[in-house]
């Protein structure tokens, strides 16, 4: 999948893990990240999530998509990664930020 501008988005998707107490519709989730707010909305759109399901944070943004979604970003593009691999990105992301 490519970005307005024509260049690819970098989207991740992890293992889906289960939540069965949680009390939400469904009950297998995975994260959908993106290196940018921009791809990540995107690819949310491009599958289907509505946007009010977006999880805004200073650097833990994503949205928790269920496991049947994630197939399908794949599909697009979504790079399927390990929990190591998303605590790396999420590292980095707070690491970039300007301090107070």
């Amino acid at each position: 999948m490519t970005t307005s501008v024509g260049r690819v988005m970098t989207c991740y998707v992890d293992t889906v893990r289960s939540y069965p107490d949680a009390g939400l519709r469904f009950t297998d989730y995975c994260h959908l990240l993106a290196d940018t707010r921009e791809e990540l909305h995107a690819m949310a759109d491009a599958v289907g999530m509505p946007r009010w399901t977006f999880q805004d944070h200073p650097w833990r943004w994503h949205y928790d998509l269920p496991a049947h979604l994630r197939p399908a970003a794949i599909e697009r593009g979504a790079r399927a990664v390990l929990l190591h691999d998303v605590g790396a990105l999420l590292r980095r992301r707070k690491a970039a930020m300007p301090t107070a």
